[in-house]
């Protein structure tokens, strides 16, 4: 269903238990989409808005953290999606040029604002002031670093050079708290902190980590040697690194019912969460759907990217009665026979595969073709074939091959490349002499003629932005993990690891992208 400028919309949002409600502005073709401006609006309530209600609902300003009279007004899909019920019609509420993009805002802005507001107001004054003094007065050193009235974030550095955490309570607008090395006390100050809002702590050593009345919305964790965490109220994102042990038990709000939980493995040997909401899977190797389907039952959003990988007993997909998410990236061993129809997932208002299998895809495409229709919002892009999978197993930059900005003669070019440099470093490693000055002179060339292959690639057609910079970047890397590996398991290897620093320096001197 396309909407017209000034439908009003509302929506339930679970986390606040509520209906909330959006305004379209605007409807615009941007090459091949169509697009609706859409605006989040002040009113919440328990069931669907009278009249009355419609006539007096405002666009919705929102000040927490940052923002000031902030109003969430976006260009998205023009396809309403699926759970938004039209309630009226008014005049465009505000007028203006929009250049932001993102989905239809759902309720999550008016949530946090309830959570800024649960602040006491006096340390809410206080951020404010600070935001608008922009004061860069220095109030302290910790060894040779200084400290800034303005500072928002805290690294290891920083932390570990304080005598005591509690200097850094002068901090009026901290908000972000990272560490990848023991920090005696950290978890305490991060409790105490009412704006720390996202914070990163790795290498940590502790055994129980307790984070309740702690003010954090994204949290990511190394839980190595970890047997309990307590998670705090109110946090929207965790992300887990390292390895868990299976005497792990994680406590959380409602048991995991809001959160959204990164892993980088399919393994989850440790208890809690039961009642998950969101599960993300990243560089997937192996996945078996029906693990998942078992251990989190509740899930209405399951995204898996693929390494690539294989997702084994796709059907059990439909055991998931309330998925509202679902993305599949760079997975396959699935076929067409098994993949959930859209009877199956009734309640799915978005479905977005990448490099699946082709028959797949063509399956996918035909069975949601109505429900697409109807608001689902489903995309189906760059569908392999079988000797795709085989070609591009090991080519980091398979993501290229099918990208709407890259050629395929430079993803197979890239692709090329890396093979080589990857051929050259390894046969430099196997015959010539490793001690670590003599690799990185085998190396240089290596280096120097992978960059320079990017550079001239770009240099006939400028595609290499920021995320394929970082892509090839990570691709070198990926050799370099290679070369470490073969001095790991060739006898006589030399203690000291290859000197990367040395040759990245190689690459960014001579990078032209």
């Amino acid at each position: 269903m396309k909407p017209t400028p000034g439908d009003i919309f509302v929506v339930h949002t679970p986390r606040l238990d509520a209906y909330t409600a959006v305004q379209v502005t605007a409807l615009k073709v941007e090459g091949k989409d169509e697009l609706a401006c859409v605006l989040a609006l002040d009113w919440v309530g328990p069931s669907l808005p009278d009249a009355a209600e419609v006539a007096a609902m405002a666009p919705a300003h929102f000040n927490f953290f940052f923002w000031k009279d902030h109003c969430v007004h976006v260009w998205a899909s023009a396809e309403v999606p699926r759970g938004f019920t039209r309630v009226g019609h008014r005049p465009p509420l505000v007028v203006e040029d929009v250049n932001s993009y993102s989905g239809w805002p759902s309720g999550s802005a008016l949530y946090s604002q309830r959570r800024w507001e649960a602040i006491p107001q006096a340390q809410r004054d206080a951020f404010k002031q600070m935001v608008a003094a922009r004061d860069e007065q220095v109030l302290f050193t910790v060894g040779d670093m200084e400290v800034r009235r303005s500072m928002q974030r805290l690294d290891t550095a920083r932390l570990a050079a304080a005598s005591d955490l509690s200097v850094f309570e002068a901090l009026p607008i901290l908000t972000s708290v990272n560490a990848d090395a023991p920090i005696p006390g950290l978890f305490d100050f991060i409790r105490r902190r009412p704006f720390v809002y996202e914070s990163a702590v790795l290498k940590h050593g502790e055994r129980r980590v307790d984070l309740r009345g702690a003010q954090l919305s994204r949290l990511t964790l190394d839980v190595t040697g970890v047997h309990e965490l307590y998670l705090n109220d109110g946090l929207e994102d965790l992300s887990l690194v390292g390895q868990p042990d299976p005497a792990l038990k994680i406590h959380g709000e409602a048991d995991g019912r809001w959160l959204t939980l990164s892993l980088g493995a399919p393994d989850m040997p440790w208890s809690g969460l039961d009642t998950l909401d969101s599960l993300h899977l990243r560089a997937a190797r192996d996945v078996d759907a029906s693990r998942i389907v078992r251990r989190f039952p509740n899930l209405t959003e399951l995204r898996i990217w693929g390494a690539p990988g294989y997702l084994r007993n796709t059907a059990e997909l439909a055991k998931l009665p309330a998925l509202a998410m679902l993305t599949l990236s760079d997975l396959f061993g699935m076929s067409p026979d098994e993949f959930p129809g859209p009877e199956q997932l009734p309640h799915l208002g978005m479905l977005w595969l990448t490099s699946i299998p082709a028959d797949v895809a063509a399956q996918v495409k035909k069975a949601y073709k109505a429900a697409a229709r109807e608001g689902l919002d489903l995309s189906v892009r760059q569908p392999r074939k079988a000797d795709w999978l085989a070609e591009n197993l090991d080519n980091p930059f398979r993501v290229w091959d099918g990208a709407d900005n890259i050629t395929p003669a430079q993803a197979k070019k890239a692709a090329a490349l890396y093979r080589q440099a990857r051929s050259a470093a390894l046969k430099a490693v196997s015959e010539g002499d490793r001690s670590p000055a003599a690799l990185v002179s085998a190396l240089t060339p290596i280096v120097t003629a992978y960059t320079d292959g990017f550079n001239k690639l770009d240099a006939r057609n400028t595609f290499i932005f920021t995320e394929e910079r970082e892509q090839i970047y990570l691709a070198l890397l990926g050799i370099f993990d290679a070369v470490d590996e073969r001095l790991r398991s060739t006898e006589g290897t030399p203690a000291e690891p290859l000197n990367r620093e040395a040759l990245v320096s190689v690459m960014d001197s001579i990078r032209d992208f």
